[in-house]
Formats: structure tokens, C-alpha cells, sequence
């Protein structure tokens, strides 16, 4: 120990707290210290875009490419034929999905996992209320006229009116009722088909996406880990390092207790 007059004595003969011997965890544990809030840590887990792998999707998304641009043109020509049978409304929303599909597949269907989901979901409301007008006139279409025949007044001043009611049932395509009838039948036919592909790739590639999403924390997790930590320095860091190092290699790994000597030489003081 090497001591001076109104100076502490000087050494290592106190025990150093037990240091940890992965450089692992003391990577992971000084990253953590990093981060201001317990807030920002939480704000950041729970974010939509942390919960999803960054990047191009999975091969296995990208291969079905060819089925999507398949539901831009059905998407396009239903909305074609929604115009064409004077549907302003049907038209506006299958447009709407179109818009959506092209946004899902741009950029190399780099957004497909943030929006998947929410197009499955879409698709699938479309599909429901679609589907229930064609299963009831699929067999037929059915029309109904209601013209007056009779009308008197009676006694008391009271007016009475007699109609009558027509019901014809026209077959679901027929040349005979001109353009924007059977427009409005195949807009009826091609609009399920389309929701119901919809439907499937949205929920394939989100399937795809979060069975991908483990192996993608998993490594990030492990970057993280390994990152060298900055702003903290500590005399223990490369050994830690070493030990670490060392124990991948499947070697023997040094204790970092052991890199410390105590002092065991003559104590000396200082004359002033």
C-alpha cells in the first residue's frame, strides 16, 4: 500500500464487488442505462412499427406478387363495371380498395405487414355484404313495379287509390336489358371474387410475416446485445470481452477477478 501524510492510504486490499463474466449481459444491461425514460422504452416496445421486422417481406410474400397485381386488375375492371351500372357508391369503394392494394404493393411490398391485417379485415366486410345480394338473385333477378288502377273517392271524402304490384324475375345476365343491366350483374359477380382474393393474400402474407417476426427479435435481440457500449467506460470491459470471446471458441474463459493482483510488496511513505 503507498500512503502520504493527510493522503488515504492507497491499494487494493478492500474485495471488488463481484464483477458479471458475460460481456453479453454487460452489453445489453449498458445499452439499457442509455435510455432516458422507462416511458421511451415502452413507447418504442409498443409501437406498431417495432413489432414488425423492417425490410423487404419474406420470399414466400413476395413470390404470391403475381396473385396481387390479379386483384388490381379485378379490383380496376369491377370498378369499371360498378361505373358502367350507375353504382357511384360501389364504384367509390372498390376504388378506395384499389387505392389501398397499390399502396400495399409499392416499393417492393415493403408496407404489406403494417397493412395486411387491416385489408384482410376490410376485404372480409366487403365480402359478407357483397355476397348475401348475389346468393339471394344468383338464380335470378327480381324486379318489382307498382302502377295505380283504380282510385274513387267514397261518401265521406275519403280517397282510396288501388294498385297493383308486378313482380318479374329476369335471368342474372340477359343481352335483352340492355348495358348497364348486365353490368350491374357482372359488378355483382366479380365484386365477392375479388374480396374473397383479398381475403386470402392479406392474411397469407400476414401469417407469413409474424411467423418470420421470432427469427427477426431474436437476431435484433442479439445485435443489440453485442453492441459496445459508449459514453460508459470500465476497466473490466475487455476482459470481459475476452471471456466472452474465449467462451464461443469453446476455450477455458478467464475469471475478470482474476486480471486483479493484490499489492504485496514494502509499503513506503512519502516524505514531504
Amino acid at each position: 500500500a503507498v500512503s502520504a501524510p493527510g493522503l488515504p492510504t492507497l491499494g487494493l486490499s478492500r474485495a471488488l464487488p463481484p464483477l458479471p463474466d458475460d460481456f453479453q449481459f454487460a452489453s445489453a444491461l449498458a445499452n439499457l442505462q442509455k435510455l432516458p425514460r422507462a416511458s421511451k422504452l415502452a413507447s418504442m416496445l409498443l409501437s406498431p412499427e417495432m413489432m414488425l421486422p423492417m425490410g423487404p417481406p419474406p420470399q414466400a410474400v413476395l413470390d404470391q406478387r403475381w396473385l396481387w397485381q390479379i386483384l388490381l386488375t379485378m379490383l380496376g375492371a369491377t370498378a369499371v363495371l360498378r361505373l358502367l351500372g350507375v353504382d357511384v357508391a360501389g364504384a367509390m369503394l372498390t376504388g378506395l380498395m384499389l387505392f389501398f392494394s397499390v399502396i400495399i404493393t409499392r416499393d417492393g411490398m415493403q408496407e404489406v405487414g403494417k397493412y395486411a391485417l387491416i385489408f384482410a379485415v376490410l376485404c372480409g366486410l366487403n365480402f359478407f355484404f357483397d355476397a348475401l345480394p348475389l346468393l339471394t338473385e344468383v338464380g335470378g333477378r327480381m324486379s318489382r313495379s307498382t302502377q295505380p288502377i283504380e282510385a274513387h273517392t267514397t261518401a265521406d271524402g275519403v280517397r282510396s287509390t288501388t294498385y297493383t304490384v308486378t313482380t318479374k324475375v329476369t335471368p342474372f345476365f340477359d343481352p335483352s336489358q340492355g348495358i348497364i343491366y348486365n353490368a350491374q350483374s357482372a359488378a355483382m359477380l366479380a365484386s365477392p371474387l375479388c374480396m374473397a382474393l383479398g381475403v386470402y393474400l392479406a392474411l397469407s402474407a400476414h401469417n407469413e410475416i409474424q411467423r418470420m417476426s421470432p427469427e427477426a427479435w431474436a437476431t435484433d435481440i442479439e445485435d443489440f446485445a453485442f453492441a459496445p457500449p459508449t459514453g460508459i467506460s470500465s476497466p473490466s470491459l475487455g476482459a470481459l470481452a475476452s471471456s466472452a470471446s474465449a467462451r464461443g471458441r469453446g476455450q477455458t474463459a478467464m475469471d475478470p477477478r482474476e486480471t486483479f493482483e493484490r499489492f504485496s510488496g514494502t509499503g513506503h511513505k512519502l516524505d514531504g
